[in-house]
């Protein structure tokens, strides 16, 4: 067995067929699926049982609701493939995806992850392209500022990705938590010898209403940030990464915006965001050679000179007036 495909399952009938099908359809063969119900109420699990019924690939596990980390990990710890890939139940997978990145990774044994395309807010407006030019990259220091240079924490996502099986023997990711990508994927790669990026297939990451991404939960926005807050202290440590770490500051101020945003937004969970990163500041001329254009430069001079706080207030004000 070469392949597990892990797909955690929960409030997802409707579009769980076209996730299934979209897998089973591909024309590469050795896999096994592990559909995960994590406790659906709805029709998801009988659904998985009458895929596991009609096809021997297909194998299901029914557990207590956990969480989307909970159903990862138990599919994680199930796997008998020598790779893992994961793929949420309201998404989909292009043909041959599967196919043409195993014949890679059978050419190249050597590789602990391999990145492949995605079109994020699939079929919608927002739509988006990420895609890779192939290349390989080796030393796990090197890939993971190479990963930082190419700012892989804009596409954290756990599902367009490939992993060697034993990168996970000691990682796994963290239960009652959202957003667990941003905090796990940094540790795969910077914990990596060999990445490949490549230009084969596609991930269908669709736009689906009640997701996480598409709340503001203050709570769910405060693990985004905590996350990128980790992320930027570790990469300002490192010299050569001092001009990517200040897109990442940027981005934590951006989401410390989010968070006083929130509906359910509270006073000592806001002082607990702004101690992780009123410390950190950026000069106006170091903002003012960003490429960054002209709005986007406006917009953080308030921080270049004010700090986190005042910045923070004063846009999700704006913004609160403005809708």
């Amino acid at each position: 067995m070469k392949l597990s495909i892990i797909v955690p399952v929960y409030k997802v009938r409707r579009h769980l067929q076209r996730c299934i099908e979209s897998i089973l359809q591909q024309t590469y063969t050795d896999y096994e699926l592990i559909l995960v119900d994590d406790g659906s109420p709805d029709s998801c699990g009988a659904i998985c049982d009458r895929y596991a019924q009609e096809c021997d690939k297909v194998r299901v596990i029914h557990k207590k609701n956990g969480g989307l980390s909970s159903a990862r990990n138990a599919g994680i710890a199930a796997a008998r493939g020598e790779y893992i890939t994961f793929v949420d139940g309201d998404d989909a997978v292009a043909s041959g995806t599967y196919y043409y990145n195993m014949n890679i990774l059978r050419a190249n044994p050597d590789i602990d992850i391999l990145e492949y395309p995605i079109i994020s807010h699939y079929e919608s407006p927002k739509s988006k392209v990420i895609s890779f030019k192939p290349e390989k990259i080796s030393g796990n220091e090197n890939i993971f500022k190479d990963w930082i240079r190419r700012e892989g924490y804009e596409h954290c996502f756990a599902c367009n990705k490939i992993y060697r099986a034993d990168m996970f023997m000691f990682v796994r990711y963290p239960e009652g938590e959202v957003f667990e990508d941003t905090l796990i994927t940094p540790i795969l790669f910077s914990s990596s010898e060999n990445v490949y990026y490549s230009d084969c297939g596609f991930y269908y990451y669709y736009d689906n209403e009640g997701s996480i991404s598409n709340h503001h939960s203050f709570n769910s926005y405060f693990f985004l940030f905590r996350n990128l807050a980790t992320l930027y202290e570790k990469c300002a440590a490192i010299p050569e990464l001092k001009q990517h770490s200040n897109r990442i500051l940027l981005r934590c101020i951006d989401n410390l915006v989010d968070l006083r945003r929130c509906s359910d937004c509270d006073k000592k969970g806001i002082a607990e965001a702004n101690a992780l990163v009123s410390k950190h500041g950026i000069t106006l001329s170091t903002l003012y050679n960003m490429e960054l254009d002209i709005k986007q430069k406006i917009k953080y001079t308030v921080f270049a000179i004010f700090g986190s706080r005042i910045h923070s207030f004063l846009l999700a004000t704006v913004h609160k007036k403005l809708t």
